[in-house]
C-alpha cells in the first residue's frame, strides 16, 4: 500500500504511535486543531459518535482518538486532503474507529443521521470574503482559510442538526467572531456553556477561543475562563501546553503490556482473526487443536499478520471488525498490507 505521494511527508501527532500525513506546501497541523482535540476529548466517553467538521488531513480524529474508543465521522470537502486523512487512519489502523467522508459539510445533516451525534467538533474557516477582498490564489489555503464553501451561521446550523438532545458542540475561531457565534447557537438552539480564551503571551490579547454549546437546553450557566498563555516571554511553549502537544515523559516511559490482533491462513485457505497478548504462545495453540473450535478442523495454521496495540479494548475491536467483513474484503485488506497468501 502506498501511503505516502509526491511532497507528502510523515509526521507524528501527540503520542509517537500516531502519525499523520501531511503536504510539505499546505497547512500542517496547528495548535488550534490540538487545543480543540484535547478539550473536546475530556467530555467523550467510549461509546460516543462524534462528527469532525471541516476535518482537513484529520488531525482533530486522530489526536481525540488517543485518549478515547468513540467512533469518528470525519467531513473534508477537498478530494486531495480527505485522502490523506483516510491515508492516516489506515497508517494507525484506525479504519474501524475513524469514518473519512468527502463531502461538503454542509451536506452532512442528510448524508449522515440527523440527531444522532454525541459531539461536533469544528475548526472552521475563520474568515468571511468581502466583496473586492483578494483571497489566497492557492485553492487549499484558500478554502481553509475563507468561507468560501460554508459560513459560520451554516456551521452552527448543521452542527444542531446533527447533535442529538444535550449533544455538545466544541469549536474552536478567533475572538472577534464571538458576538456571531453566540448569536448563531441562540438562533439554531445551542446554549453557550463555556469560553476558553488563549493568549501568546501574558498582557497580550487574546487571538484564540474555544466555544462549548449544548443542544436544546437553558441558556443560562456560561463560564468564561481565565486566558491560557501559551508562551513563556521567551517565546518557549508554557510546560502546560507541552502537555497538550506531547504526551508527558512519564506516561511514555511506563511499561506497558502489548495486546495483538493477529489473522491466520489456515489449511483449507480461510482466514482466521483473533486476539492475545502472546503471539508465539497463540499460534501455538491454534496448531495444538487448542485455540479455537474453528482452527481445530482447519490446521495447520500459519500467523500471516499481526497489530501490535497498547490497549486490550482496541485490539478487541480491531478482531471484531475484521471479523465482520467479507473474504474479499479481508483479502484486500490483506495485499493493501503487502501480505502474501
Amino acid at each position: 500500500m502506498s501511503l505516502l505521494k509526491e511532497n507528502e511527508r510523515i509526521d507524528y501527532i501527540y503520542s509517537d504511535d500516531r502519525q499523520i500525513i501531511q503536504a510539505k506546501d499546505a497547512f500542517s497541523v496547528t495548535l488550534d486543531s490540538l487545543f480543540l482535540g484535547y478539550f473536546a476529548q475530556q467530555k467523550v466517553r467510549d461509546k460516543d459518535k462524534i462528527v469532525d467538521l471541516c476535518s482537513g488531513n484529520g488531525a482533530v480524529s486522530l489526536y481525540m482518538s488517543c485518549f478515547n474508543r468513540a467512533h469518528y465521522d470525519a467531513i473534508e470537502i477537498q478530494p486531495e486532503i480527505a485522502d490523506q486523512a483516510q491515508r492516516s487512519v489506515e497508517l494507525n489502523k484506525l479504519e474501524n474507529r475513524i469514518t473519512v467522508h468527502n463531502f461538503n459539510a454542509l451536506e452532512a445533516p442528510k448524508k449522515l443521521k440527523k440527531d444522532y451525534y454525541d459531539m461536533v467538533v469544528v475548526n472552521p474557516p475563520y474568515f468571511k470574503v468581502p466583496e473586492g477582498h483578494v483571497i489566497n490564489p492557492d485553492e487549499k489555503k484558500a478554502l481553509a482559510r475563507h468561507e468560501i464553501a460554508i459560513n459560520l451561521e451554516q456551521i452552527v446550523k448543521v452542527s444542531s442538526d446533527l447533535l442529538k438532545m444535550k449533544g455538545k458542540m466544541y469549536m474552536v475561531h478567533r475572538p472577534e467572531r464571538l458576538g456571531e457565534i453566540m448569536h448563531y447557537c441562540l438562533k439554531y438552539d445551542l446554549s453557550p456553556k463555556w469560553v476558553q480564551p488563549f493568549v501568546s503571551k501574558k498582557g497580550e490579547k487574546s487571538n484564540l477561543i474555544l466555544v462549548e454549546a449544548t443542544k436544546h437546553t437553558g441558556s443560562d450557566g456560561l463560564v468564561l475562563e481565565d486566558s491560557i498563555e501559551v508562551h513563556e516571554q521567551d517565546g518557549q511553549f508554557k510546560p502546560e501546553i507541552q502537555k497538550i502537544i506531547k504526551e508527558p515523559k512519564d506516561r511514555e516511559n511506563e511499561v506497558k503490556e502489548k495486546y495483538y490482533f493477529y489473522c491466520l491462513l489456515c489449511a483449507d485457505g480461510s482466514f482466521y482473526g483473533g486476539f492475545t497478548n502472546d503471539l508465539k504462545h497463540r499460534l501455538e495453540m491454534h496448531n495444538a487443536g487448542k485455540g479455537a473450535k474453528y482452527t481445530k478442523a482447519r490446521r495447520p495454521v500459519k500467523m500471516i499478520y499481526h497489530e501490535e496495540f497498547d490497549d486490550k479494548k482496541l485490539a478487541l475491536k480491531r478482531e471484531y471488525w475484521f471479523k465482520h467483513h467479507s473474504r474479499t474484503w479481508k483479502e484486500k485488506f490483506l495485499r493493501d498490507h503487502n501480505v502474501k497468501f
